[in-house]
């Protein structure tokens, strides 16, 4: 009975041990062959190959610039008031005024120019709007100017509206940059050589500001008037009307003469202001 459960177990024991070696497998020529179950490699992502982005152009609605041309106006002129001091130059029929530097040559006339000391950069002033920019310029002696797109700005210390624009023009056998503004009625046009002054061209624009009305002729009619009244006025007030006359000639090259009238007036210690001086 024993010898009968000790084979039993043996049997037992040899069947289990082999089940856990390989797996056999019979082909179908009856080879058997041994295999190994193996958890299959994960097949890798391809990767993508990369698509070279495409340069955009951005269209802003505006003409592309002539070589050679900088965009300067805008950052130079918008909003900005810090303007150079120096001889103010305005134009028959316009109502605003710029200056340029005292050291400047100024040739006054119906267009006036003032050229810088080593004549590398140019300010022109003249009446109308961006189309007598050419002519502004050709009193200063450019010819075939090239303007780009003019662009709205606000300049100088009265923040007045104006229109300005980059250029290129030629000077001689050379070419010069240039920038045109207009505003109130006045039309300037600025050019520098490669080493020109171009900061006092812009820092003149930047000084644009407005005309007080009554100049010119006006001034002139008021201080007429004092000097016709000194004549017939009592000798108590003859010395008034002189000091106010004296003091209204040096206002006719003033812009701002018209607002400094009030001085004048002051000076005439009770005597009859003339209608001219009102």
């Amino acid at each position: 009975m024993n010898v009968r459960i000790g084979v039993c177990m043996f049997a037992s024991f040899l069947v289990l041990a082999g089940g856990c070696g390989s797996k056999d497998s019979e082909d179908d020529d009856g080879t058997k062959k041994t295999t190994k179950e193996t958890a299959a490699a994960p097949t890798p992502a391809p990767t993508p190959t990369p698509v070279p982005s495409a340069t955009l152009a951005i269209d802003d609605g505006k003409p592309p610039m002539p070589a050679g041309m900088e965009a300067r106006v805008k950052a130079e002129l918008d909003n900005r008031s810090d303007g150079i001091t120096g001889v103010s130059v305005t134009s028959t029929g316009a109502k605003a005024t710029v200056q340029v530097p005292k050291e400047w040559k100024l040739t006054k006339g119906a267009i006036s120019f003032a050229t810088s000391t080593d004549e590398k950069a140019r300010v022109s002033v003249g009446p109308g709007d961006a189309t007598k920019a050419d002519a502004a310029a050709a009193a200063a002696g450019l010819t075939n100017c090239q303007w780009a797109a003019p662009e709205a700005v606000t300049v100088g210390k009265d923040k007045l509206a104006a229109q300005a624009a980059d250029g290129l023009c030629s000077r001689g056998a050379g070419q010069a940059k240039a920038a045109m503004m207009t505003a109130e009625g006045l039309v300037v046009v600025g050019s520098w050589d490669a080493d020109g002054d171009a900061t006092s061209v812009f820092g003149s624009m930047r000084a644009a500001a407005k005309a007080a009305t009554g100049t010119g002729d006006g001034v002139s009619a008021c201080c007429s008037a004092l000097r016709q009244n000194a004549k017939s006025a009592p000798p108590q007030q003859q010395g008034a009307y002189l000091a106010a006359a004296g003091a209204c000639d040096a206002l006719r090259s003033n812009p701002q003469g018209a607002a400094a009238l009030g001085q004048v007036r002051a000076l005439l210690l009770g005597a009859g202001v003339p209608a001219a001086c009102r």
